[in-house]
């Protein structure tokens, strides 16, 4: 339980869990990790029992340790707290909550910036016993109309009874108080305050809820994944493995808090080993990218992770005169994850950064999920980006077929490494039978860090787990030890790292005027020019105006940037019949996309005028240049 003394200490082995020791063995260094995939059933050795138990460590070791906050304005002072300094302030915090009323068990919406305070709630919520369900901040999203629709639905599926914000947010999150079960909404600021009374440690085992992470699913259904302190520490700890980290590492990231890259893998695992971590905005990185970066030069950062999108803006976007002076050469660890790795942004990333130290076998394209903590697989550390050159068509068949070189009728796959230790990754048919090497099926995962279901859905969580194993709804095959993902088989559209289920968007957009009734689709499309997923609805219609399509079009870009957050790259204007149908009725994505992108829907398209509007509206910043290289992208597409 939370508050139990374990004194053991072995210098230089991967079990070190001295309680509060007054120094540290300077040998201490978790388990080298050697690529091996250990056998499913083998438990790794934890650091900490709990999330809790961590947090109470990295306050005990010294006071010099903590979180280095970067302001959005750069001219401002970066602000510091010791782990030792959260660790007072969060229980002070949370004997505020129980004296408002929080009981243990009760879950806890968490509507913060990027911020000390975010951290300090957190881990003030479990303190009293509670559940932290960390959540999208107005500010960050496209509309604050969707924000707070989603914010309630994400409320009331979590059963949250209190809500804390901050000051300038609580005005607009005063309508969340009308959802069910909620009693509160609470500004951080007033739980500052001196308690009245010590804290009572809560009596917390492995086995109890950590947090609810919930899926960024748009405007239906996000889905609460429930995460034990079992399940957190086991992915922190094999992550510690897999990236071998020592006392000598440092973090620094921009990733939202409330987002499982950003909230497991650099602020708990930062909290488990008890490491520096230097923490901006993601605002502040999307205005100006170089400020990463120059972050990882400042401070001598060893371990940043990003998803694809990232590396890919700094090779673009920083301009000479903000890469001068930079040296990247502490950065050991730079994980590429949360979206489809892109050869491309690889090579140009590394063109861009070699010459400031940056190492090449620092970049580490990994997969995860939220449904598994965070982390499923990783590279060893050392190993080159391991690209593999395929036949396209045979891979839509199902075999990854290798070829000599890159051309016409081919495709890069990027391995993201095997199994963290004390997991297994299997590549299954639809049955569940092992498939051979270089065979697709699905992706089912095995271990520890494996979900405990999504909280109150059970015919959610039964479509997902089989047993002990977790089906991800992912593709790909399997080579030479390494996964390769290929592809999605579940209806899910991945931007910039964020999930959007089709049916959200088809949902939305099937209210604008002029879509035929149950005559759309929604699906990505991963583009290799862009670097990302485009997101293409197809919607039959009977507008036949080429004025009116345009309104159309636009209308449809408008309705889900607004309702769902997120932007439209294509909308295509269908004649009825179109879109291919199973025999009761129920449009088929799947079929949609293949026909789409083997240009047999025979479409009437937007066309350039129309998608330019859209662009503009949304701020999506994709032009089609020519009808010509729209259709080259759909061909070399996966």
């Amino acid at each position: 339980m939370f508050g139990d003394d374990d004194s053991r200490e072995v210098t230089g082995s991967r079990v070190f869990r001295s309680s509060f020791p007054d120094r540290e063995p300077s040998g201490f260094r978790t388990a080298v990790w050697d690529g091996g995939v250990p056998a499913y059933g083998d438990d790794i050795e934890l650091v900490h029992q709990t999330l809790l138990h961590g947090f109470a460590h990295a306050a005990k070791a010294n006071a010099t340790t903590g979180i280095t906050l970067l302001h959005d304005d750069a001219a401002l002072a970066p602000r510091f707290a010791s782990w030792r300094a959260i660790y007072h302030q969060a229980s002070a915090m949370a004997v505020a909550l129980t004296e408002l009323g929080l009981q243990a068990g009760d879950r806890v919406l968490l509507v913060l910036p990027t911020s000390i305070e975010f951290v300090t709630t957190f881990f003030a919520v479990q303190l009293a016993g509670a559940i932290p369900v960390p959540s999208y901040p107005p500010a960050a999203l496209e509309r604050t109309v969707a924000a707070l629709a989603r914010l309630g639905t994400i409320s009331a599926t979590a059963g949250a009874s209190l809500c804390v914000t901050v000051k300038r947010l609580r005005p607009l999150l005063g309508q969340l108080a009308a959802s069910p079960g909620m009693r509160a909404v609470i500004a951080v600021e007033d739980l500052s305050a001196t308690p009245t009374r010590k804290l009572t440690r809560p009596r917390v085992g492995g086995d109890q809820t950590a947090f609810l992470q919930f899926t960024s699913g748009s405007t239906g259904n996000p889905k609460g994944v429930v995460i034990s302190h079992h399940n957190a520490c086991h992915n922190i700890q094999a992550i510690g493995q897999a990236a071998r980290v020592g006392r000598g590492d440092v973090v620094v990231s921009w990733l939202p808090l409330y987002h499982d890259m950003g909230l497991v893998g650099t602020l708990l695992f930062s909290v488990y080993f008890r490491l520096p971590l230097v923490l901006m905005s993601p605002l502040a990185f999307l205005a100006r990218p170089s400020r990463w970066l120059r972050a990882i030069h400042d401070h001598r950062a060893t371990l940043s992770p990003a998803p694809n999108f990232a590396y890919a803006m700094c090779a673009k976007r920083v301009p000479a005169d903000e890469r001068h002076g930079l040296d990247l050469s502490s950065w050991r660890i730079a994980l590429n994850g949360a979206e489809p790795v892109n050869m491309r942004t690889i090579d140009a990333f590394l063109a861009a950064y070699e010459p400031h130290g940056f190492q090449r076998t620092a970049l580490m394209p990994v997969y995860g999920l939220a449904e598994v903590t965070l982390a499923a697989s990783f590279p060893r550390p050392g190993d080159p980006v391991r690209g593999e050159v395929v036949d396209r068509a045979a891979l839509a068949r199902g075999h990854a077929v290798s070829r000599p070189q890159a051309g016409d009728g081919t495709m890069t796959v990027v391995s993201v490494g095997r199994p963290v230790p004390g997991h297994q990754i299997r590549v299954v048919d639809e049955h569940g039978e092992p498939l051979p090497e270089r065979e697709v099926g699905h992706i089912v995962i095995s271990g520890p860090s494996v979900m405990r279901g999504y909280f109150g859905d059970t015919a959610a969580t039964a479509a997902v787990l089989r047993g002990d194993s977790l089906w991800t709804g992912d593709l790909g095959y399997q080579a030479g030890g390494d996964l390769f993902v290929t592809g999605r088989a579940s209806d899910v559209i991945i931007v910039h790292g964020r999930n959007y289920y089709a049916e959200d968007l088809e949902a939305v957009a099937g209210r604008v005027d002029g879509v035929r009734p149950g005559g759309l689709v929604a699906f990505s499309v991963y583009d290799d020019d862009e670097a990302r997923d485009l997101v293409i609805i197809v919607c039959e219609s009977k507008v036949a105006d080429e004025q009116g399509r345009i309104a159309l079009a636009r209308s449809i870009g408008d309705e889900v940037v607004w309702q769902c957050g997120v932007k439209v790259d294509e909308v295509v204007l269908a004649e009825r019949g179109t879109i291919p149908k199973t025999p009761s009725g129920k449009p088929q994505r799947h079929l949609t996309r293949e026909l789409y992108l083997s240009d047999r829907l025979v479409p009437n398209l937007t066309g350039k005028l129309g998608l330019a509007v859209i662009a503009a509206r949304s701020g999506a910043g994709f032009l089609m240049a020519s009808a010509r290289r729209m259709f080259g992208r759909r061909r070399d597409s996966k």
